[in-house]
């Protein structure tokens, strides 16, 4: 008995003896867990570990990039410069794009079984805060509401479950029908795409585009309310 008590008490000591010389605790469960699902999507090919670092951040707690800054210090003691976040989104155009959208569509391609069926299309916009405009971000229809806001316009084209297969960005005033066609082309032959459906909403598929759809020889579904069609359709 005596010699358990002197066993537990010595045990005692060393778990205060080394939680009283801990300096700092990290949180970075959520990293461990995730820095594997990078590498199994393939991303870890791409070295770049800024990239990993804003895609975990993203991921755990979305923030500004000051905050993100603060986030990664604080939880994975992750030294990441600000000025460099500020940066990267152009290093990331200028030099990663093609790469980490080629990665992206043959990991979607695994998860769905090596055919990519469905391919759906929307558009948003995305305003700045600023009053200064240029060639590119101009004010136009808003869907923020921000009429007044220079802005540029997002499509976007995902798979079934929503992974992301593809964007491009254009001048704020562009028209959005006329921003489908050229995403879906460009994937398509890109990536050799065939025996697929596109779905979009009923405000891109204007007669013009589904005229084009069409003389492709490329499926679609149009997508409306139901209160809005006629007992016709």
């Amino acid at each position: 008995m005596f010699a358990l008590l002197e066993q537990q008490r010595e045990e005692k000591q060393v778990i205060d003896y080394l939680l009283s010389n801990i300096e700092n605790i990290l949180l970075n469960g959520t990293q461990l867990i995730l820095n594997q699902v990078f590498r199994l999507i393939g991303f870890d090919k791409i070295d770049d570990e800024i990239l990993k670092h804003l895609v975990i951040a993203r991921l755990c707690q979305p923030s500004s990039k000051a905050g993100t800054v603060e986030y990664l210090k604080s939880y994975f003691d992750e030294d990441v410069e600000l000025h460099k976040i500020y940066r990267y989104l152009d290093h990331l155009h200028n030099t990663q794009q093609e790469k980490i959208q080629q990665i992206s569509v043959e990991h979607t391609g695994k998860i769905l079984g090596g055919k990519i069926g469905l391919v759906f299309y929307d558009v948003s916009t995305l305003y700045f805060e600023t009053d200064y405009s240029d060639d590119f971000r101009v004010p136009g229809f808003s869907k923020d509401g921000k009429h007044s806001q220079p802005q540029v316009v997002l499509g976007l084209l995902v798979s079934k479950d929503g992974y992301p297969l593809s964007y491009s960005l254009f001048n704020g005033s562009q028209y959005e029908g006329r921003t489908m066609l050229p995403i879906v082309e460009d994937f398509v032959h890109r990536f050799e795409l065939s025996d697929f459906v596109v779905v979009a909403d009923s405000g891109l598929m204007n007669k013009t585009n589904l005229s084009l759809l069409e003389s492709a020889g490329y499926k679609y579904i149009i997508g409306a309310r139901i209160k809005n069609e006629s007992d016709g359709n």
